[in-house]
């Protein structure tokens, strides 16, 4: 009967000789003891150690037998995607409001080809209709320099002659004290440039006396600066004051292929429309305008090889590849009833290289939709992946009310980049609890200069004289306080039973009315509901702004940017006080 090898003593003698006559003299192979083993290259080259071959293929293969690597699937391995989409351009938009809030009784318009969104729903008019001296003169300045250029000296000369720069005066102070700007602007301006405002009436209204007798190259040059002047027509906006938000609606696609697809957004007030601005109508059937885009839509088949989707902490797919350190999901500290955590570490570890990362280029101003999948194998077999039905499991989707998503990507034709001027407008809305009531501070407007100049600045009202011959037993009865010209009131209304409303009033001085100045306020009657002015108030401003279309063309409007306030206001506005000569002294 042989004798029963020690196991050990096969290893050793499987790793050199020597090695095995060393495990006899110290005694590991009978009786067992615990040693360090410290392999030494014989040749001196160690990276056949550090390779660490495995020569056993029989053992190779049983370990892909116990894995279950030797199971035939018949399972390729992805090599290729091929994605079909479609774009449905924009093809119309309409400005909201109370009433018109489905979209069926919404003014539809066409869309402008190359248009921005921002520039036709952010235009707030009446800015710039009424130019200061500062833009008249610029544009005087720019017609002389037109009729120089074309050898009209005489007819620059007569223009500048005929329509003098002139400073409109000052509604509150007319002094000029409040605009020290216009009088130096009119010194050093006036006489060599003409009011542009003015010429441009002047040509509106027809030939004027100075126009006679002019050359067709002059006449030529007078029309293309009618032109510039005039610029692209407004749109009017779709600024809601009483809201103080943008409410407009979008219309994709045309008739065919599935029908337009419908967008609204009524309660936007930042400065680029986000996917989280809009909601998606899906019962919305307006009647399409006349003269609207066709709307055809834009297929596209993109073929590309499948790349790995990677994220930080992915476990590496290689035995010998070191795996990132800086997301440790094995840290991940999750009790039993932390179902997130251990779904999502349990989703990480194990089907993280289940997915594919597939970019899929959208077309900027439509609704992008992806209609289907195919992923190619390494065997050439085409494989449809299904749709993902799933309503929670998307990102950047428009939802309707209901819940349901819009079943693509909407990008509306949003600017890359805007330019922000200095603020034309500002009013400030708060409420005044101690009054009962809101005020709309115009802190901001327009002067006669064209710079905007700060109404806090204004001289304050004079207190109502009070007798000489005042005695401490003798009372004063004040009527009311006075307030700055540049607090408009808002008064409480009941419009409808339960709701109040906030309405603009008006405080008199000499018997009449304290109208604002700025743009935004002149409506009248101009009426806020309620949920409009929270507690902390609303900062509201009119800035210019400037942008680049695709085509590489400048444009330019006025738009409001809508801003928390910062509380609440105390006017000190009471009525019906008696006062005595100690509290004048106060």
């Amino acid at each position: 009967m042989p004798e029963p090898i020690n196991p050990v003593s096969m290893v050793v003698t499987e790793l050199h000789p020597d090695l095995v006559r060393i495990a006899d003299l110290i005694g590991i192979i009978d009786p067992p003891a615990m040693v360090r083993l410290e392999p030494d290259s014989v040749t001196g080259d160690p990276a056949p150690g550090a390779e660490a071959r495995i020569a056993d293929a029989a053992w190779m293969l049983g370990r892909q037998w116990q894995l279950g690597e030797l199971t035939g699937e018949n399972a390729g391995t992805v090599v290729g995607v091929e994605v079909s989409s479609r774009a449905l351009p924009i093809t119309g938009w309409a400005p909201l409001d109370d009433e018109s809030v489905d979209l069926d009784d919404a003014p539809w318009r066409a869309w402008p080809e190359g248009a921005l969104l921002e520039e036709l729903v952010q235009d707030v008019s009446g800015f710039g209709r009424e130019p200061g001296l500062r833009q008249s003169a610029e544009a005087g300045a720019q017609l002389v320099d037109l009729l120089l250029e074309a050898g009209e000296d005489d007819l620059a000369s007569a223009v500048t002659a005929a329509h003098p720069l002139s400073l409109p005066p000052e509604p509150v102070d007319p002094s000029g004290a409040l605009d020290p700007q216009g009088p130096r602007l009119l010194r050093v301006l006036g006489g060599a440039f003409p009011d542009g405002a003015a010429v441009l009436a002047a040509l509106q209204a027809g030939d004027p006396p100075w126009l006679a007798g002019a050359s067709a190259d002059a006449r030529a040059v007078l029309a293309g600066w009618r032109t510039w002047m005039t610029g692209a027509p407004e749109s009017g906006g779709a600024w809601s004051t009483e809201r103080l938000e943008y409410r407009f609606g979008l219309r994709f696609g045309g008739e065919r292929d599935g029908g337009p697809a419908y967008f609204r957004a009524t309660q936007f007030g930042s400065a680029q429309v986000r996917w989280s601005d809009l909601e998606w109508m899906p019962a919305a059937a307006p009647e399409t305008p006349a003269d609207a885009p066709p709307g055809t839509p834009v297929d596209t088949v993109a073929t590309m090889l499948a790349t790995p989707l990677r994220y930080p902490g992915m476990p590496a797919d290689r035995y010998w590849q070191l795996e990132d350190g800086r997301v440790d999901l094995n840290a991940i500290e999750a009790q039993p009833t932390d179902l997130a955590r251990l779904c999502l570490a349990e989703f990480a570890m194990t089907s993280g290289d289940d997915w594919l990362g597939v970019p899929v280029d959208g077309l900027l101003g439509a609704a992008n939709q992806v209609r289907s999948v195919e992923l190619i194998d390494n065997y050439g077999e085409r494989t449809v992946s299904p749709a993902l039905d799933d309503p929670g499991f998307t990102m950047y989707g428009v939802s309707s009310s209901s819940g349901a998503r819009y079943p693509g990507l909407v990008l509306p034709p949003v600017a890359d980049g805007l330019l922000v001027g200095e603020a034309v407008e500002e009013i400030l809305f708060l409420r005044d609890e101690m009054a009962n009531m809101a005020w709309a501070i115009e802190q901001t407007v327009v002067a006669p200069s064209g710079t905007p100049r700060s109404r806090s600045s204004e001289p304050p009202p004079q207190p109502d004289p009070w007798p000489a011959s005042l005695t401490p037993e003798e009372r004063v009865y004040r009527l009311q306080t006075a307030v700055p010209a540049h607090w408009i009131p808002l008064l409480p209304v009941s419009l409808t039973p339960g709701q109040v409303s906030l309405r603009k009033g008006a405080l008199l001085r000499d018997d009449v009315p304290v109208e604002p100045i700025g743009v935004t306020l002149q409506p009248t009657p101009l009426t806020f509901p309620g949920e409009e002015l929270p507690r902390e108030g609303v900062a509201l401003r009119a800035v210019p702004v400037l942008a680049r279309r695709a085509d590489g063309t400048y444009v330019r409007w006025t738009a409001y940017r809508v801003r928390t306030g910062r509380g609440e206001a105390a006017s000190r506005l009471a009525w019906d006080s008696a006062l005595a000569i100690t509290d004048l002294r106060h």
